[in-house]
C-alpha cells in the first residue's frame, strides 16, 4: 500500500488534516472520530493487519508507530513544529490550482472569500494557465430569475450566515416568501447553506426556535440577518439531525434514464439541488437515486414528468401513482379542448 501517496490515497490527507488539527492539542477521542470519518471500512492496514488510529496514536512500538503526534498531559500534539504557520502547510497539485484558478472567474467567489484573499490568489495564480473556462460551458435547464437586486446585500447576508455556521450562533431574520406573506425578526439556528444550479441561487436550512422545527428560506429572499449570543437550546448536529427525520424523504425516487437527446444531462441539472447518485446499467440506460427534502416533493414531480419519456420512474410507486394521474388529467383536459 502507497500510504501516503496524496493521489492514489485518501491517507495522505487524513495524516494532513490530523497533524494540523493537533496544532494545538488533540484528546484521543477527539482524533479517534477524525479518523472514523476519513478512513476506509477495511480497518487494517498492511500484512501486520495494525489498524491506522493504533499506528498513528503510536499503539503499535517503537518501530511500527508512525510517530508524527507526541501525547503531553492527555493531548497529542503534532510531533512537526512549524512556528508561525500550521505544522503542514497546504500543497496544491497543479489540477488543484487548475480548478481554483477557473474559480477565480466565477463571480459567486465573492461571497466566499475576502478582496484581500482573492486578490492574493489572483496574484498567486496569475502565470497558471488553467484549460478550465467559464465561457466553455453552456448551462442550459435553468430557471430565468430575476437578478438579485442588492448584491452587496446579499454577500453581506451570506458571510453573516456562514458566519453563523461556522460560530454555531442562532441569527435573527426577516423573509419574504414566494407568496408574498412577511415572517419578522423571526429566531433560528442555521445548519448548512445550499446552493441550486438550476435555480442559481442560494438557500439556507435552519431549525426555527420559535416554531421547534427545520425550514429552509431563499438567501435572497432574506434580509436583517444578525448574529445574537442566546443560546438556542439546540446544537448544529442535533439540529441537522432533525432536519434529515422530519424533512428528508424516507425512502429515495429511483429513476431509469435512457441517454437520449441529452436525457442525463438534463437530469443533472433539474436536479441538481438535491441529493443525487447515479450508475450506468448498459445499453445507455442509467439509474439514478434521488433524495430530497419534501417540500420539494412538488418540483421534482414537475421536473420528472418535463424531462419526458426518456425517464421512467422506478419507485417508490407513491411517486409513480401521482405521476401517472397527472398525466391523465393532462391527456383528459387536452382532449377536451377543441
Amino acid at each position: 500500500m502507497d500510504l501516503f501517496n496524496e493521489v492514489y490515497n485518501r491517507y495522505f490527507q487524513l495524516v494532513f488534516n490530523i497533524i494540523n488539527e493537533c496544532e494545538d492539542g488533540l484528546e484521543k477521542g477527539d482524533i479517534l472520530k477524525i479518523i472514523d470519518e476519513g478512513e476506509f471500512e477495511q480497518k487494517a492496514l498492511g500484512r501486520n493487519g495494525k489498524s491506522f488510529s493504533s499506528l498513528m496514536l503510536n499503539a503499535c512500538g517503537e518501530e511500527d508507530s508512525f510517530r508524527l503526534l507526541t501525547e503531553r498531559d492527555g493531548l497529542f500534539y503534532a510531533s512537526v513544529e512549524n512556528p508561525g504557520t500550521p505544522p503542514l502547510p497546504v500543497r496544491f497539485s497543479n489540477p488543484e490550482k487548475a480548478w481554483l484558478s477557473a474559480m477565480l472567474q466565477n463571480s459567486e467567489a465573492g461571497l466566499i472569500l475576502s478582496e484581500g484573499t482573492l486578490d492574493k490568489l489572483r496574484k498567486e495564480l496569475q502565470d497558471f494557465d488553467s484549460p478550465v473556462r467559464e465561457e466553455y460551458f453552456e448551462l442550459t435547464n435553468r430557471m430565468n430569475l430575476p437578478d438579485i437586486p442588492d448584491a452587496d446585500a446579499y454577500k453581506t447576508n451570506f458571510r453573516t450566515v456562514l458566519d453563523a455556521i461556522m460560530q454555531e450562533k442562532p441569527i435573527r431574520y426577516t423573509n419574504t416568501d414566494k407568496k408574498g406573506n412577511v415572517y419578522r425578526d423571526r429566531p433560528a439556528l442555521p445548519v448548512s447553506i445550499e446552493y441550486s444550479m438550476r435555480d442559481g441561487r442560494f438557500r439556507v436550512s435552519m431549525y426555527s426556535l420559535d416554531e421547534r422545527r427545520p425550514i429552509m428560506a431563499n438567501l435572497s429572499t432574506m434580509s436583517g440577518i444578525v448574529i445574537t449570543d442566546g443560546d438556542p437550546g439546540i446544537t448544529r448536529e442535533e439540529a441537522k439531525r432533525l432536519l434529515y427525520e422530519q424533512k428528508y424523504c424516507e425512502e429515495p425516487v429511483v429513476l431509469e434514464v435512457t441517454d437520449k437527446k441529452a436525457a442525463m444531462e438534463r437530469c443533472f441539472m433539474c436536479f441538481s439541488g438535491m441529493e443525487r447518485t447515479a450508475r450506468e446499467l448498459g445499453d445507455n440506460k442509467y439509474e439514478m437515486r434521488l433524495s430530497y427534502y419534501m417540500f420539494e416533493e412538488e418540483d421534482l414531480i414537475r421536473s420528472i414528468i418535463s424531462l419526458g419519456p426518456y425517464v421512467r420512474v422506478v419507485s417508490p410507486k407513491r411517486i409513480i401513482d401521482e405521476i401517472k394521474a397527472r398525466v391523465k388529467r393532462a391527456i383528459e383536459l387536452y382532449s377536451g379542448t377543441e
